[in-house]
């Protein structure tokens, strides 16, 4: 069971590393202020109109004409992953060290259930409560 979740958080920490360093692009065609297509990591297809247009008058008409718009988001993953030791101040290195001792101990299993309050007796019952306030199990 330990090594499962050992597998587990390897997994999930290679998958956060991958995520964060990969880029994306998103590419849109608008047509007359109405989305036409989107595309993830390509590019985006003209609407027939501007395609009729490009064959009619060549690609130089699409740079002058208003009713079609292309709009290109890239989002940037970081480059680096190195971080620098030297800049980390005591109270994060107190934060991780008590991080580290208490997420090592959540999962380890204890072989002997204790009971604090083994050693201590039970109080001593001095009136009847169910009589006392007239609780009765039927």
């Amino acid at each position: 069971m330990k090594n499962a979740i050992h597998k587990i958080a390897a997994l999930f920490l290679a998958l956060l590393v991958l995520g964060s360093t990969m880029s994306v692009s998103i590419d849109k065609h608008y047509c007359s202020d109405h989305l036409v297509d989107v595309a993830i990591f390509g590019k985006a297809t003209p609407c027939a109109m501007e395609l009729a247009l490009t064959e009619k008058y060549g690609s130089e008409h699409n740079k002058t004409s208003d009713c079609c718009q292309d709009e290109h988001i890239v989002l940037e993953g970081q480059d680096e992953l190195k971080i620098n030791v030297e800049n980390i101040d005591v109270d994060a290195i107190v934060f991780i060290s008590i991080f580290k001792n208490s997420y090592t101990h959540l999962f380890e299993e204890s072989e002997q259930h204790l009971v604090p309050f083994d050693g201590y007796p039970p109080p001593l019952i001095i009136q009847d409560f169910y009589t006392l306030y007239e609780h009765y199990l039927i």
